[in-house]
């Protein structure tokens, strides 16, 4: 039997016969978008809008920041990151794994309690260091949400020397060291139902989920003055024409309307 090929297929099986396995297999599964956890609701809205552009499919996987950081300087493959830290897209392209990162989101530090310890904006710090108050918060250095509390932490000492060791010494680290299952209940809403914390330092965008999920919770926004604003990176992979053009699409009205809807800004 004789087959007979035109030019463009005969270039794609030219192109397959070179091309390694794993090669192969990322195109056929499209792009591969490793992103921030905070951004999972938000970014499944933005991917639908942008196979609805004529987009293709997007291989999406979500966990800590610090994490995928770690793992894409050991050789994850991916074509876009989209990071809750800048600190990291930029880490990356200074090593030449990433072009230079742009940023396309902010978020804010929020505190989601139990009603039963009537937390107040004006007296959120003597509250927050009651001895007896289970005070929840992310991991540190793996997650960027471990970051910015910490460095709220050291806001609130400045004002109340001291308040940096109470606050750290109590510390929950309930989140951010490992990737979740797609199917699994977001740990904000975990500690809450499982009876772990009596409040969660959290971004902002997952209180307003968490409330969602359990609406008898108090939500308290950090006051300004202490508060640590969160500055989302995004970049593609060196080279990769097709993380280029997701990049710009979550750049583009379309997708910023969609991360306002989630509550970022």
């Amino acid at each position: 039997m004789v087959r007979h090929y035109t030019k463009r297929a005969l270039g794609a099986v030219m192109l397959a016969a070179l091309l390694p396995p794993a090669a192969l297999a990322q195109q056929a599964q499209g792009p591969v978008l490793l992103a921030a956890g905070s951004l999972r609701q938000a970014m499944t809205e933005i991917l639908a809008a942008w196979r609805d552009a004529g987009g293709t499919a997007v291989d999406v996987h979500y966990g800590p920041s610090g994490k995928l950081r770690q793992e894409i300087e050991t050789g994850r493959a991916l074509d876009v990151f989209a990071s809750a830290s800048t600190g990291h897209t930029d880490a990356l392209a200074r090593q030449g794994l990433l072009e230079p990162a742009q940023v396309f989101a902010h978020n804010d530090l929020c505190v989601v309690s139990v009603p039963r310890v009537a937390l107040r904006a004006d007296q959120l710090l003597e509250g927050l260091a009651r001895p007896s108050l289970r005070l929840a918060t992310s991991t540190p250095v793996s997650d960027p949400m471990g970051d910015y509390t910490w460095q709220f932490f050291r806001n609130a000492d400045k004002e109340r020397p001291g308040l940096f060791a109470i606050l750290d010494a109590k510390a929950l680290r309930l989140s951010g060291a490992a990737s979740l299952a797609p199917e699994s209940t977001l740990p904000y809403i975990a500690a809450f139902e499982q009876d772990r914390a009596d409040a969660y330092i959290m971004y902002c965008t997952n209180a307003v989920l968490t409330k969602n999920a359990l609406p008898a919770l108090d939500v308290l926004r950090i006051p300004e003055r202490l508060n640590v604003r969160s500055a989302y990176g995004i970049a593609s992979r060196t080279g990769s024409q097709e993380g280029a053009r997701l990049v710009r699409f979550v750049l583009g009205a379309r997708s910023q309307d969609i991360l306002r809807k989630y509550g970022f800004h």
